[in-house]
């Protein structure tokens, strides 16, 4: 029993391995701005995450268990190739990636998403079901807590979690801490500043980001690029039209991303965060 929270019995931590959710475990680790302290922390790997976030996930493993909470990796698989052995008709499993096709009025359209809740969401919950002593199919009975990183600027991300045992709860948001806040908090315990997470051919990664991949971390885009080509063909799953991992409806190995990033400058950047499912991709 959490005693901290009557009425739950494990309080967990949804990481990330971004700036807010790093931010979150400093600060449950710490007792820093009231955050609960979490029994564990647990980081769903899509196994197409970028470099930099596998490396920063262990980084704050090795930080958190010298501070008395652990970081538990899971995994549902690997989200590409389960996404391609099922456009080949190979696999029966398949959660949708939002690839951006050309929709009926001539318009670029993200496809339907199930990737976050399948492949983040799930393997967390499945996880926190064994450490509370439940198989996968018993009713639980325990109630959960699980800690969010989302901040003060993000607030529209707030979500009621859909499954009745677990509470969502954001610590960041009930003391007021902004992305800025927590970028200050990570490297105030002499952690660096961490990138945003997501996996490495995600359609809703804006320009700068793609720009940056391609970069500093040409590894990492080289794979988005075979991702994006890998998906291109999606007509098993009901796509007509050839779907794009970049919402110009161009393949991303040929995007223009400093005209792109130069043009948008004074412009809005689209960012689809704001809907992501439960919070939990990005931070």
């Amino acid at each position: 029993m959490d005693e901290s929270a009557p009425g739950v019995d494990l309080t967990y931590l949804s990481l990330g391995a971004g700036v807010q959710s790093s931010a979150l475990l400093v600060c449950s680790a710490l007792g820093l701005h009231n955050v609960p302290r979490a029994a564990v922390a647990i980081f769903a790997d899509t196994q197409n995450e970028p470099r930099h976030v596998y490396e920063q996930v262990e980084r704050l493993r090795a930080w958190s268990a010298a501070h008395g909470i652990p970081v538990d990796v899971v995994s549902a698989g690997d989200l590409l190739a389960d996404a391609v052995a099922r456009m080949e008709g190979t696999r029966s499993r398949y959660a949708s990636i939002p690839t951006w096709v050309r929709g009926q009025d001539g318009l670029e359209a993200p496809g339907r998403r199930q990737c976050t809740r399948e492949y983040k969401i799930a393997p967390i919950e499945q996880h926190v079901r064994a450490l509370l002593g439940y198989a996968k199919r018993q009713r639980v009975k325990k109630r959960a807590r699980a800690l969010i990183g989302i901040s003060v600027d993000e607030l529209v991300r707030m979500k009621t979690s859909r499954t009745k045992w677990i509470e969502n709860y954001y610590p960041l948001v009930r003391a007021r801490l902004t992305r800025a806040d927590c970028g200050r908090i990570v490297e105030s315990v002499g952690l660096p500043m961490p990138r945003k997470s997501a996996c490495v051919f995600c359609p809703y990664t804006d320009d700068a980001r793609w720009l940056d991949m391609k970069t500093t971390d040409p590894e990492s885009f080289a794979a988005a690029c075979a991702a994006d080509e890998a998906l291109r063909d999606q007509s098993r799953s009901g796509l007509v039209n050839p779907a794009y991992v970049h919402r110009s409806l161009v393949p991303l190995r040929d995007v223009d991303f400093e005209a792109l990033v130069a043009r948008r400058r004074a412009l809005p950047l689209f960012d689809s965060w704001s809907d992501e499912c439960e919070g939990v991709c990005g931070l």
